[in-house]
């Protein structure tokens, strides 16, 4: 399905593309095609060429390291907005993780190779560009201090935390996802996810079911902060 007016517009909120003036944004997408995936859909698989550029229009994709013995580990969930893996495509090297559609999704796929040529004779691209994986990669050193610094319970506050736009007060959350792919996400093994939900209790965190109700959402936040952040 070719990229049509509304999908342009939608692009206009997409961080890669946003700065992007309408004909370049326009010339960079007129060689992409639209998909439909439904959920459990694989998109690609570790270790398959890089041949394009994904980028989220809707639903959600989680992407999914695999060890050599079949273990998987979720690493990163994307949303709508958000583009994946800029840097296999842009080194022509393979994908290091396996992309699985975790809600029915809308997906603009954008030809590595022409990408790659675009960016070498657009500055405004390449900017845009350099700008979406600096971000990528500050993101990707924040979760790699989640992962070392803070403890369980922290990690599993600040997934919460990303389920809502409140910065104070009450608040009701729906988990998204089954309890298996959110311990994944946070780094932890999933017979303790009960436990730790426990432990949040003290910080005025109850869980019914999918949903999770948060006495206070700034209480939460100043629980999961360190030194640093705070």
């Amino acid at each position: 399905m070719k990229i049509t007016d509304s999908d342009l517009q939608l692009l206009n909120k997409v961080p890669l593309l946003c700065e992007l003036p309408p004909s370049t944004l326009a010339a960079v997408t007129s060689a992409g095609l639209v998909q439909r995936q439904p959920r459990g859909a694989i998109l690609f698989n570790q270790g398959e060429s890089a041949d394009f550029l994904h980028v989220l229009l809707e639903g959600q994709v989680g992407l999914i390291g695999v060890s050599p013995d079949g273990a998987e580990t979720v690493v990163e969930i994307m949303k709508p907005g958000e583009v994946f893996i800029a840097a296999a495509v842009l080194t022509d090297r393979p994908y290091l993780m396996t992309a699985k559609v975790l809600q029915p999704a809308r997906l603009l796929l954008l030809p590595a190779e022409q990408l790659r040529a675009d960016l070498r004779r657009n500055p405004e691209l390449a900017i845009a560009m350099l700008t979406s994986l600096s971000m990528h990669f500050r993101m990707l050193v924040r979760e790699v201090k989640n992962l070392k610094l803070k403890s369980a319970a922290q990690r599993l506050g600040v997934y919460l935390l990303s389920l809502t736009r409140e910065h104070a007060g009450p608040a009701i959350l729906r988990l998204p996802h089954n309890k298996t792919l959110i311990a994944a996400r946070v780094g932890i093994r999933p017979e303790s996810l009960s436990r730790i939900f426990s432990a949040l209790h003290e910080v005025g965190v109850t869980v019914r079911a999918q949903d999770v109700a948060v006495d206070d959402i700034a209480r939460l936040a100043e629980f999961c902060r360190d030194d640093e952040e705070a």
